[in-house]
């Protein structure tokens, strides 16, 4: 495998191969927000889960109770209402006093929005507005609210709970309009925008992962002679993508933060906005860095280094007389991998089978290069250098102290231990061979 990563390639070839492995990278990390867009923004389900957590931030919650009283005493003159509720001579105390429970309603409507029941209509209303945003992308004429053809988040029954559950009378409840807690998420004119945009990125969604993972194979199949560093160049193309996106997700935010916040209260909310809104999007790019890190691995394991050769010759016994080891200890890290779930992929059914099936691969090819490499390592030849051990260390118990200045050993046992070391991968052919003349010359003392 030596030669793999040293054959020499036409300055053409060349150039294309590189052209290539970075064509992949980049498409890669378009597919990566592609992917992240499909499931975030094209999927309702995937809408309301990251709605829920939204709410379950207490920043959020905050911005979420206040907009909800506003909208209260926006659409109902609560001071009337507390002026009714007074004797005359307490008429002028209904402003205080409404103001009074502005603050009280905002505290009690922050709890009741921590509740089950308010956090399931709060999800079915952002359920319902996903589903209606992907209607409107698909072009379904069904989907015209009373907004007109725009996306509009629906909160009206959250209010009417609230209001209900702060013990409001039943006629302040009636008295809220259709129109109240009702937030336009896309007008109308950007509906255009949004149709053209929605099947671009459904297209490409589906396309361009296979397509990155093509341009690769191709750069792979176009180096005879040098696969072995180009499949390294592949899974560090994957790697790079996911690192980009990463850090591109936590320089954008910055920005998008402090455009969204536009007051320093308004700063953490709109943090946890983008931290949760995103969160699928480091997922995907976490999942490219993980499924890029074993193909460098593998193709660093496979190469000519002195570390991994000596793992190739330690690991050569088991491999090729115990392969049913070498597959349980595949399965075994597999189902680690999967119980301890560092990314969303490793709990889904395809992407599980996916990572078995290129790890089974992995073994068989490594099987087949040690094959090739070390024919003759067996478990018993692997265990010698741990006998020869043995055996020393009785000889030498046995055997008389020499004269005072002689060798501490013989030269058999330095041979010995030489010839161990260099089966072990400790010692190269050349340092053996250098080794062995200085032993064979009388200068044992060279070698301790």
């Amino acid at each position: 495998m030596a030669a793999d990563g040293s054959a020499t390639l036409p300055a053409g070839r060349r150039w294309l191969v590189r052209g290539l492995l970075a064509l992949a990278t980049v498409v890669a990390i378009a597919a990566i927000f592609a992917v992240w867009a499909n499931r975030q923004v094209l999927d309702a389900e995937n809408w309301s889960e990251t709605s829920s957590e939204l709410l379950a931030n207490d920043a959020i919650r905050t911005q979420v109770a206040a907009y909800l009283v506003d909208q209260l005493y926006e659409q109902v003159d609560v001071q009337a209402e507390v002026a009714a509720a007074l004797p005359a001579r307490l008429e002028p105390l209904a402003g205080p006093a409404a103001n009074g429970l502005r603050q009280l309603a905002e505290r009690r409507t922050e709890r009741l929005l921590g509740r089950p029941l308010v956090q399931r209509a709060w999800e079915e209303a952002n359920r319902l507005t996903a589903q209606q945003f992907i209607d409107i992308a698909e072009g379904d004429s069904r989907a015209v609210t009373l907004a007109g053809n725009a996306v509009v988040l629906n909160l009206r029954e959250v209010l009417r709970d609230l209001v209900t559950r702060l013990g409001g009378p039943g006629r302040l409840v009636n008295r809220i309009p259709d129109d109240a807690a009702r937030v336009t998420i896309m007008t109308a004119d950007e509906v255009g925008t949004l149709q053209n945009a929605f099947n671009a990125v459904k297209g490409m969604s589906a396309f361009l992962p296979g397509l990155s993972v093509a341009l690769f194979v191709l750069a792979v199949f176009l180096a005879p002679g040098r696969r072995r560093r180009t499949i390294a160049f592949a899974g560090g193309g994957f790697v790079f993508a996911g690192a980009v996106v990463l850090v591109g997700r936590g320089i954008t935010g910055d920005a998008v933060v402090d455009a969204l916040a536009g007051t320093e209260a308004g700063h953490a909310p709109a943090e946890a906005v983008w931290s949760i809104g995103t969160e699928m999007l480091r997922d995907v790019a976490q999942a490219a860095i993980v499924m890029g890190l074993p193909v460098v691995a593998a193709a660093w394991l496979a190469g000519p280094t002195r570390p991994a050769v000596a793992l190739r010759r330690t690991a050569a016994p088991w491999l090729r007389t115990r392969p049913d080891l070498a597959y349980a200890a595949v399965a075994a890290l597999i189902l680690l991998v999967v119980a301890w779930g560092p990314i969303p992929a490793t709990r889904m059914v395809l992407p599980v089978l996916l990572f078995t099936l290129l790890a089974v691969s992995g073994v068989a090819v490594l099987r087949r290069q040690i094959a090739e490499e070390f024919p003759e390592a067996t478990t018993t030849r692997l265990r010698l250098p741990t006998v020869d051990g043995v055996k020393r260390a009785v000889r030498t118990t046995t055997t008389p102290l020499r004269p005072r200045g002689g060798p501490a050993i013989t030269r058999l046992d330095e041979l010995e231990r030489l010839a161990a070391l260099h089966d072990r991968g400790v010692l190269s052919d050349d340092e053996f061979a250098a080794e062995k003349r200085l032993v064979v010359a009388g200068h044992p003392e060279e070698v301790m």
